[in-house]
């Protein structure tokens, strides 16, 4: 096993293909199909699988990508590593999560979650649900937390929770005494807004549209924890996923139900074509115990 064998293999699992790899390298496709066959033989492991037209990496190829990556290992570090893989298997969880969970819940269940497995290695990566799916799919991540799911994914997907949005205002609001907070209410209000291309945002608007409401429009975020941190800077009111809220919940802030419902739906995503990983299925229970604590409601799981 040498530089160029690991070059190869980066770069058909960066680009996706043996042929978009050989543009990135200066080579040949046949070239870059000798170095992964002389890496898979070197290494004892079988990176990757034809699924149709298709290059899909393998759970092995999928983790020794992960040591690659690294980047800073020797290579005699990268040949104990896939020693490793193959004999042991990796203590390693990699979770991708939309910024709604991935800045709140999800590390307090990482928190818990090793608590309970010590040994294990846990990375998150914080994106869209588009880029979310992706990441699943591709196999990059062991587990994806997302708010939407595209229907071209190929993803295994189990639904979470449904949850309803809540209207988060300064205190001190002229609203804070009102028990729960109807589009009506909020007439003439300056509202901090989801950006546009939100599949959320097209919900709300959606919701003021229909009751005839106008609110002030002056102020977006690409985040709801932005939106939190705005409303709590006395920039405006907002609506948010509670277990967003809850994170902001303070003196300073005011937290009401709104009707009608808008409701935030949370998915989990599995790599498809492989069996579920046994760290991902112990993060999910872990999870939906973390996220029934926060919220003081159960959750129930289902495929969607």
């Amino acid at each position: 096993m040498n530089l160029k064998h690991i070059e190869a293999f980066r770069a058909v699992m960066v680009s996706g293909s043996m042929t978009a790899a050989a543009k990135e390298l200066f080579t040949s496709q046949p070239n870059v199909s000798r170095l992964i066959g002389q890496l898979e033989r070197d290494t004892g492991l079988k990176l990757f699988q034809r699924v149709g037209v298709r290059l899909v990496p393998t759970s092995e190829g999928t983790a020794f990508f992960r040591e690659v990556e690294r980047a800073y290992v020797g290579l005699q570090g990268l040949a104990n590593s896939a020693a490793q893989i193959r004999n042991l298997g990796t203590g390693r969880l990699r979770i991708a999560a939309m910024p709604s969970a991935g800045y709140t819940l999800v590390p307090h269940a990482i928190k818990r979650f090793q608590s309970l497995y010590p040994g294990v290695t846990v990375s998150l990566h914080v994106n869209s649900s588009g880029t979310i799916n992706h990441w699943t799919a591709s196999q990059f991540c062991d587990l994806g937390v997302a708010v939407y799911v595209s229907e071209a994914s190929n993803c295994e997907v189990e639904l979470l929770s449904t949850v309803a949005a809540v209207c988060v205002m300064p205190a001190g609001h002229r609203l804070a005494k009102k028990r729960v907070i109807k589009p009506a209410d909020l007439a003439g209000e300056s509202f901090v807004s989801l950006c546009h291309g939100d599949g959320t945002r097209a919900q709300m608007d959606e919701v003021f549209e229909r009751a005839g409401v106008e609110r002030v429009l002056a102020i977006e975020a690409q985040y709801s924890a932005i939106c939190c941190e705005m409303v709590r800077c006395g920039m405006g009111v907002t609506l948010a996923h509670p277990i967003v809220a809850l994170d902001f919940a303070g003196p300073d802030i005011v937290i009401k139900p709104f009707s009608p419902a808008i409701l935030f739906p949370m998915y989990l995503l599995f790599p498809p074509h492989r069996p579920r990983e046994r760290l991902a299925s112990a993060f999910v229970e872990v999870l939906a115990a973390e996220h029934a604590a926060t919220l003081g409601t159960p959750v129930g799981k289902g495929r969607r």
